[in-house]
């Protein structure tokens, strides 16, 4: 008998919706943040020895695929877990499975496919009622909570999973029996959340649609414009008595963003070579590899004077957010995490003023590149800003939409331009908390689009270039087994033998030697089969 003593009734509810599915597929949709992830987590600690979880690092490489699967079966495990989108691998797990086996996965998008025996779970059946919403406040607060209370925050929120536990943990539940979505927004984690894992998920034109689109469906043509599109796409979305609407907290968030912005409904940032000309001068900003900032005018261009750390910190901050900006308290608890109140008071200030004045630097004009209203600092969108990481994260998404549409051509060239812009992790240099949680979303950004680019060059019949994103990949994570794989097979294809043995060798001293382990069976036997 399964223990769920520990769990509140939302999660009691959703673990008997998955226990109760039989198809092989089993997709957990959801929203960010929507707790699809706490939910397999709880399936897993559940089951026990009836589940087990995936890496997609292992969904990623077939060898690794059919053996999962096959240990489970030996062991009698049920149910295969992945905190992820399986992918192209997903109709190879669906043959590989056992009568009564599943894989279970979580993923943002809903997958369309007639084909593959796959139930859903929907964004909607993961929004928590108000009675389970009193439980998981329960939880948080060791408190109980009134009805009236807990169905006015359940109204502000569409019981939005990470967002009220955010609110919960970050108040005690204090203040929230009066709770309105500008409320819960004003809520700093909150606001943080709704900011960087939400609408920094989508792409710097996607946040214009978003920007642009109605908070209902239905009001703009047939189907709501762009903005609605994204939304369903992710359905991020709830179902309304007439008309199906953004969540509440998102709309809110929104309609600030739109007065923060000045109701701008253009990307704020623009590639240098897509840039129009301009009045005003514009900056480049280097924030891959060895940082640097730049003004540039008709007379040529200057090194910006950024010699304080900080000040070049705030500029970095700005310039990698979403919309090019953030608040006060953002820019507090990046820059001086671990600083007194009466230090911050003393150097926030003076910090910005020195920004300022190294933008404002030598322009004739009036124009200020740094502007501050309702509460937030923004680098100012009608001046130029051309900046590395934006650029390589826009080329990186346009290059996935260009392969998904079938541009294979395309879709190298797009990544081959956003691989050249990549010159090295995020503010090398620089090791603030906040810093490393962007490299390594960079980092990982790099890695996967250098592996689907090797992937497209062997399908456009160009293995050497293919070699070079592979090879560019092991220098900055040697360990990835299903990348030697691939070198491997592209050696064999061109009968160099040697080379298959050197790869295969190398990749066993480093695996001996970083984690004291042998490639997997399939690796051995895949090398060998080339070797024959």
């Amino acid at each position: 008998m399964r223990e769920t003593s520990h769990l509140s009734p939302h999660w009691e509810r959703l673990l008997r919706r998955l226990e109760l599915l039989e198809t092989p597929l089993v997709q957990v949709w959801g929203w960010p943040g929507s707790g699809k992830l706490g939910l397999l987590s709880a399936f897993l600690a559940v089951h026990g020895a009836d589940a087990v979880g995936l890496a997609l690092a292992e969904l990623a490489d077939g060898a690794a695929v059919r053996a999962a699967v096959d240990a489970a079966w030996e062991s009698g495990t049920r149910w295969l877990v992945a905190a992820g989108d399986p992918g192209d691998r997903l109709r190879e797990v669906v043959l590989r499975l056992r009568p009564g086996q599943q894989l279970v996965f979580a993923t943002e998008r809903r997958l369309c496919s007639m084909e593959l025996p796959l139930s859903v779970v929907p964004p909607q059946e993961l929004l928590p009622t108000p009675g389970e919403l009193a439980g998981l406040w329960h939880l948080l607060t060791g408190e109980a909570v009134d009805r009236t209370t807990v169905e006015r925050l359940h109204a502000a929120s569409d019981g939005w999973h990470r967002p009220v536990q955010l609110a919960l943990e970050a108040t005690g539940g204090a203040g929230l029996d009066a709770a309105t979505p500008e409320h819960l927004i004003d809520i700093g984690p909150v606001r943080a959340f709704l900011r960087h894992e939400v609408l920094a998920s989508f792409p710097p034109a996607g946040v214009a649609a978003l920007l642009a689109a109605p908070e209902e469906r239905g009001e703009e043509g047939l189907d709501g414009g762009e903005g609605w599109r994204l939304l369903d796409e992710r359905g991020l979305w709830v179902e309304g008595a007439e008309r199906d609407r953004m969540p509440r907290l998102l709309a809110a968030f929104l309609d600030r963003e739109r007065r923060r912005r000045g109701s701008v409904s253009r990307p704020a940032v623009r590639a240098a070579a897509a840039a129009p000309a301009q009045r005003a001068p514009s900056y480049s900003l280097g924030l891959l590899g060895a940082p640097f900032a730049r003004r540039h005018d008709p007379e040529g261009h200057r090194e910006l004077d950024c010699r304080l750390r900080r000040s070049f910190q705030v500029l970095a901050y700005l310039a990698s957010a979403p919309g090019l900006e953030a608040g006060r308290v953002e820019l507090v608890e990046a820059v001086w995490p671990t600083e007194g109140e009466r230090t911050i008071e003393r150097n926030f200030h003076p910090t910005l003023s020195h920004l300022r004045r190294a933008l404002e630097t030598g322009r004739k004009d009036d124009v200020q590149p740094l502007l501050f209203r309702g509460g937030v600092y923004r680098l100012n969108p009608e001046i130029g800003w051309e900046i590395d990481a934006a650029e390589f994260a826009a080329l990186a998404e346009k290059g996935r939409a260009l392969a998904a549409g079938g541009e294979l051509a395309a879709a190298a060239d797009a990544w081959r331009r956003a691989w050249a812009l990549y010159r090295g992790p995020f503010l090398q240099g620089h090791y603030e908390a906040w810093v490393a949680a962007r490299r390594e979303t960079y980092q990982r950004q790099q890695l996967e689009m250098l592996r689907e680019l090797g992937d497209l060059y062997l399908r456009l019949e160009r293995p050497d270039e293919a070699m070079d994103a592979y090879r560019s990949i092991l220098i900055e994570d040697p360990l990835q087994e299903r990348v030697h794989v691939a070198l491997m097979q592209v050696y064999a294809e061109q009968g160099r033998r040697d080379m298959v043995r050197r790869q295969y060798d190398r990749l066993c001293t480093l695996l001996l030697e970083e984690l004291g382990v042998e490639p997997l069976p399939e690796t051995t036997r895949e090398y060998h089969r080339l070797m024959s």
